[in-house]
């Protein structure tokens, strides 16, 4: 058998691009191909060199250009900032790499960059139109676009596209009322509390999270029903800063965000008159908090990500634990908790960037998770502000998912996501 090998790049040193190199050496094994980091950049050349000894990445770059032009990579992942996403999958698929792996949210809004302030509307509408440029960027080079949200990829998200196809055999598979949780007690990225840094607080950068699968289910059962998917039709939303306005002893254990929302609640409307509702929020005190809850026509599915209690561990003293992360967020180990081994397996990314080395193998694969998530994730969370400006007023977004059209090969193939459930016979 000839062996194969994929050459990935990473770009970014932090939390995304540290769980990024660890991820790929967790994924399954491939016949006949092995994966080499062979690349990575970051804004400073002594936290790559760092990155690259600790992960074993063949070669350090200051410059993401000269890295995509000297290593002509299978993958490239944008896990920097996300003021700096954009740029860097336009470089991506000027350069013709195969797979784009592009960290959400996608982009930010241009006018932060450039010093301006606008209004909501007026910032949804340049955001829309810049991912427009780094989707067409992306089709003109040939790339595909993996959008790495990673609750798309829970175990429980895929199971339950299983029982949406066996569902369709009794006339079943309509996805009635979703709602999903991410939470935890601040950001420890230093750009959080930097809106030209980060695009947004809770709403935009933990939100997103949870809204990513109700956008992808929606769009599974479209395809797997009519061979179109369904689409957000109007947002309402409200996004708020709490701590800011408490008394100083009331943030002790949280990061208190000084320009950016710490609560966010988002109601999303789609085409067919269902409904989701997912809330970011940064008050989490007992760790992170990953949930998603899905009302069908055939049943009720709760995926209860992170904290579940499948384990539960009982420590006198926090000592004992070490340096051990038995939960991510976990502020003390001490006491009861419910520990959850091997997180990243569990919060999705193993099964993400597995689905990035598959795109890269096959060339008639696309990603699950792909440019149709990205745009209408987008839209989504810009309107979501628009609609917290005037009081949770619903803002109608038929205008982006209208407007922009989405190639056979740009959307995701529900059929081809990979079964998690055994079957009762054969």
């Amino acid at each position: 058998m000839t062996q194969r090998k994929l050459k990935v790049t990473i770009n970014g040193t932090g939390f995304a691009g540290d769980y990024t190199a660890r991820v790929y050496s967790m994924i399954p094994h491939k016949n006949g191909a092995t994966i080499e980091l062979a690349g990575v950049t970051s804004g400073r050349r002594e936290n790559a060199e760092r990155f690259a000894e600790t992960h074993r990445v063949t070669s350090v770059y200051e410059d993401h250009d000269k890295m995509l032009a000297t290593v002509r990579p299978d993958i490239d992942n944008v896990a920097c900032a996300n003021f700096a996403h954009g740029q860097y999958v336009i470089e991506a698929a000027k350069s013709g790499v195969p797979v784009i792996v592009l960290e959400k949210p996608p982009v930010v809004w241009p006018g932060y960059r450039e010093g301006r302030s606008a209004d909501a509307k007026t910032r949804k509408h340049e955001s829309m139109a810049y991912l427009a440029e780094v989707l067409d960027a992306v089709r003109a080079g040939g790339s595909k676009l993996l959008y790495a949200e990673d609750f798309v990829y829970l175990d429980g998200v895929k199971g339950l596209v299983e029982l949406m196809i066996e569902a369709q055999s009794v006339d079943k598979g309509k996805l009635l009322y979703q709602r999903g949780v991410c939470a935890h007690q601040g950001s420890h990225a230093p750009a959080y509390d930097t809106p030209a840094k980060s695009g947004g607080g809770a709403l935009f950068n933990k939100a997103c999270h949870p809204l990513g699968p109700c956008l992808y289910l929606k769009q599974a059962e479209g395809i797997l029903r009519d061979g179109r998917p369904i689409r957000p039709l109007k947002v309402s939303a409200v996004a708020l800063q709490v701590l800011k306005h408490q008394p100083e002893s009331a943030g002790e254990h949280f990061r208190v965000m000084q320009n950016v929302d710490d609560f966010g609640r988002v109601t999303v409307v789609f085409d067919d008159q269902t409904v989701a509702e997912v809330i970011g929020h940064d008050l989490s005190i007992s760790g992170i908090k990953n949930e998603v809850s899905v009302i069908a026509d055939f049943g009720q599915y709760d995926m209860r990500v992170n904290p579940n209690n499948e384990h539960e561990l009982f420590l006198p003293q926090a000592e004992a634990a070490g340096d051990l992360l038995l939960r991510e967020k976990l502020p003390t180990p001490q006491g009861t908790s419910f520990p959850r081994p091997h997180q990243f397996d569990a919060h999705g990314y193993v099964s993400e960037m597995n689905d990035a080395v598959d795109c890269a193998l096959e060339a008639d694969r696309t990603p699950q998770s792909g440019p149709l998530l990205a745009w209408d994730t987008m839209a989504v969370l810009m309107a979501a502000y628009e609609s917290s400006e005037n009081h949770g007023a619903f803002v109608d977004v038929s205008e982006f998912t209208a407007g922009r059209e989405f190639m056979p090969e740009e959307l995701p193939d529900p059929r081809r996501f990979g079964a998690v459930f055994q079957r009762t016979q054969g």
